[in-house]
């Protein structure tokens, strides 16, 4: 039987009467809500990329159980806009997506010394205002520093998303339901109000 659709008032009344397929739903409106806020945030940094990162909004998916945590999505985001912004590669993962890795990893096996400090090294980048959960991060990047990049660069390849590029932007000069003088917009102008 399906819940009386006038009884779904708030969050925990969408997840109570969905339950997981609910939590997920929420999850994602928070991420989307969370993407246009650090869309918002890039653009006001780089105004003159303002246009592109409205665009790069398809980049953001989250991909990580663990990005429904907003930090850690958080996080992505920026490293992905900010990646856009110097018109570096968005495919390889982000430090954030290398924790998510490492924590999954971490709870079927114990992590070698190499791993532990790529996690410590990621955590402190894609997180620099968390606490470390560990005391040894010094020592892993003094120990294992060349083998931690050379898992860096293998993790961060491995766990990139391949799909995940621009692309060509077409525009019709409209962002989210208002005329937007882009200059994707192929020559159009957007309808005056």
């Amino acid at each position: 039987m399906a819940p009386d659709p006038a009884a779904i008032t708030s969050n925990s009344s969408i997840s109570a009467a969905f339950g997981d397929i609910g939590r997920e739903i929420i999850g994602a409106f928070e991420a989307l809500g969370w993407a246009e806020d650090e869309i918002d945030a890039a653009r006001t940094r780089h105004p003159d990329a303002a246009d592109t990162l409205w665009h790069s909004f398809a980049l953001l998916p989250p991909r990580q159980e663990l990005m429904s945590t907003e930090f850690v999505y958080r996080s992505h985001a920026v490293e992905i806009l900010e990646r856009v912004v110097a018109g570096q590669d968005t495919r390889p993962a982000t430090a954030a997506e290398v924790c998510c890795v490492l924590a999954q990893a971490s709870q079927v096996t114990p992590l070698a010394s190499v791993a532990s400090g790529l996690y410590c090294r990621m955590w402190r980048r894609a997180f620099p205002d968390q606490p470390l959960f560990w005391e040894s991060h010094d020592a892993h990047e003094a120990l294992e520093g060349a083998r931690i990049d050379e898992l860096d660069t293998i993790t961060r390849r491995k766990a990139g998303n391949p799909e995940r590029v621009l692309g060509e932007i077409t525009c019709a000069g409209w962002h989210h339901g208002v005329p937007a003088d882009c200059r994707y917009a192929a020559g159009q102008r957007p309808l005056s109000a």
